[in-house]
């Protein structure tokens, strides 16, 4: 065999470890993203038409930290890049039915980084990029086994990890929603009465949130959509900040709601952010802490509760 073709052979299989380091860090990336807040996947699957199944983000935020620690050592390369192009082409059609027919622009891919899935367009271009490298993976990859046991015991405590993160921001957040989002209790009884006004015959959303809390500005998309779809008759911010922080956020968000500025007296409400009151007939109907749901999930809320 020529030099030549023993360097050009060389050469094609450094492309394909970097295609597969690559496609590695971003499905790891993806899955540590989501985990930070596994409840808010969850919801976004549920917000999909698919509620029965959104007991499965945990499962599916550990299957890509599996398949990129795979990736990244090359352990059954060739295998898990057709497992993971398939997997990327089954949720990009989800998406994209979720996109058509839902109007659910979130794919929540990288969790809390939206700005890496801010529109339809950059996430398809993602993903179809994602695509090309796997597939590349896929027809000239290998499908080896480390002898490296470092290797094995890295991936183990990796996922042992990803584990209890995902399982403790899947059960603090989620189990907290389902409990809190049907609590009724007369706002006269409530602290609430002191931060707003109501009339007896209309209905409200009210946002408790944060200018700095990340949490709160990834729920302001879907808020907004809640004021678009008239929801409620009306939507109100109660923020803890000051008019500086308001005039970026708005610059920034340009919301279609009102927002009152509080100071530290707002933490006497509440210490989580976001909290999200639904009212109705002068009562607290639904409480929720946590990211905003999507519409279709809110309003799936709203009609198992006035039911």
């Amino acid at each position: 065999m020529s030099a030549s073709l023993i360097l050009l052979i060389s050469m094609s299989n450094k492309r394909v470890e970097i295609y597969s380091l690559i496609a590695g860090l971003i499905f790891i990336f993806s899955g540590i993203s989501k985990s930070l807040n596994a409840a808010a996947f969850s919801n976004i699957i549920a917000g999909y038409g698919f509620e029965t199944f959104s007991f499965a983000s945990p499962i599916i935020i550990l299957s890509e930290i599996i398949f990129g620690l795979a990736l990244i050592f090359q352990i059954l390369q060739k295998s898990f890049a057709a497992i993971s192009a398939i997997t990327v082409l089954f949720f990009t059609l989800i998406y994209l039915y979720g996109t058509v027919f839902l109007s659910i622009y979130d794919c929540g891919c990288f969790g809390n980084f939206t700005f890496l899935s801010s529109s339809p367009i950059i996430v398809l271009i993602r993903n179809a990029i994602l695509l090309c490298l796997l597939i590349i993976v896929w027809i000239k990859g290998e499908n080896k086994l480390s002898t490296n046991r470092w290797t094995y015991l890295t991936i183990l405590g990796f996922v042992c990890l990803t584990s209890f993160i995902t399982g403790y921001t899947y059960n603090s957040t989620y189990n907290k929603n389902l409990k809190n989002r049907n609590h009724k209790i007369a706002l006269r009884d409530s602290k609430l009465r002191d931060f707003i006004k109501t009339s007896s015959d209309s209905t409200y959303i009210v946002f408790a949130f944060s200018y700095t809390c990340p949490h709160c500005l990834n729920s302001i998309a879907n808020l907004k959509e809640y004021k678009q779809a008239e929801i409620a008759d009306n939507v109100i911010g109660i923020a803890l900040g000051n008019d500086q922080e308001k005039e970026f956020f708005e610059s920034r968000f340009n919301p279609n709601f009102n927002i009152i500025n509080y100071h530290d007296e707002l933490l006497e409400l509440t210490d989580i952010f976001p909290k999200t009151y639904y009212i109705q007939n002068d009562t607290i109907v639904m409480e929720l802490s946590g990211e905003l749901p999507n519409v279709y999930l809110f309003t799936n809320y709203l009609k198992q509760i006035t039911q």
